[in-house]
């Protein structure tokens, strides 16, 4: 199957783009990117993610060479070319091709934008979703984390040292020690009723999936603390997920090598189907029936 690319207003097989050594992404990772979920074929809250997109270039001072509403009609074009039910979009937009220099140029570069769609596998079932087993490092990125920059990576070692203790994700904790959020994921808990997490900000990305958990949350009539929590305050939660664009909703089974819970909290559970629910209703997609995985009730 070809995977298709568009790089610079051209649509090529991905295997033969070409962008240049002098790409200052290449050079000093220099752009920012998103991650787009296809569900049944269609984009998932893309206005979201290109809004953020553009709010990312502004913030590093990159003027993005094509307008969002053309943006999103070509990123449209692409994934119905790929034809793909379930699949996400990937899309980077650097400074440019320019002599290497730490200054900008005097003369600005045209900025590199390009985007490809790749398949993925359909989502579980809800109930079937082994749980997440998080471990904790300290938090060591720069602090400006609202901007969502492909220079990731502090995430990248954060995540390898994560899998090599044989946990699923890392979890920030910074010199306050305070949860910060995950190394590719925002975190929650769910303490006393309410939906924790902690304000979007220096050390939290504006995650989108956040966004519409949040939404759902208040739907739900869940109440939403965004504030700071301690590690400890954290670790002893009623329950513990995560998000992602590609995960949706992860419930946390392990912390640091201990097990925390043996099945998804029931807060959790609901906003998962919640969650599932709005993606229906803008996509139509259709999930497989969820189950209940011996759902731990709510704490008395």
């Amino acid at each position: 199957m070809t995977e298709w690319v568009w790089l610079n207003g051209t649509v090529t097989p991905l295997s033969d783009a070409k962008v240049s050594i002098e790409d200052r992404g290449y050079q000093f990772a220099d752009g920012v990117y998103e991650v787009i979920r296809i569900y049944n074929g269609k984009s998932f809250t893309l206005k979201e993610h290109l809004d953020r997109l553009y709010r990312s270039a502004k913030d590093i001072q990159i003027s993005l060479s094509i307008d969002q509403p053309a943006l999103t009609r070509e990123l449209n074009n692409l994934i119905a070319k790929a034809a793909l039910k379930d699949a996400m979009v990937y899309l980077q937009a650097t400074r440019g091709t320019c002599p290497r220099n730490h200054l900008y140029p005097e003369t600005a570069c045209k900025p590199t934008i390009l985007f490809y769609v790749r398949q993925l596998p359909p989502p579980p079932v809800i109930g079937q979703i082994d749980g997440v087993k998080l471990i904790t490092l300290p938090d060591e990125r720069w602090k400006r984390c609202w901007i969502k920059s492909i220079a990731l990576l502090p995430n990248v070692l954060a995540k390898n040292a994560a899998v090599s203790t044989g946990a699923d994700e890392a979890v920030f904790v910074d010199d306050n020690g305070t949860i910060t959020e995950c190394s590719v994921s925002n975190f929650y808990a769910i303490i006393k009723g309410a939906l924790v997490t902690h304000p979007v900000g220096p050390k939290v990305l504006p995650g989108i999936t956040r966004l519409v958990v949040l939404d759902c949350a208040g739907q739900l009539g869940i109440p939403v603390q965004e504030r700071a929590m301690t590690e400890p305050e954290a670790a002893s939660a009623d329950e513990i997920f995560i998000t992602s664009t590609t995960r949706e909703i992860g419930w946390v089974s392990h912390w640091n090598g201990k097990q925390t819970a043996s099945a998804p909290g029931l807060l959790t559970d609901r906003l998962h189907q919640a969650f599932r629910k709005r993606v229906t209703q803008e996509t139509g997609y259709e999930f497989a029936a969820p189950r209940t995985r011996r759902a731990i009730a709510a704490p008395t």
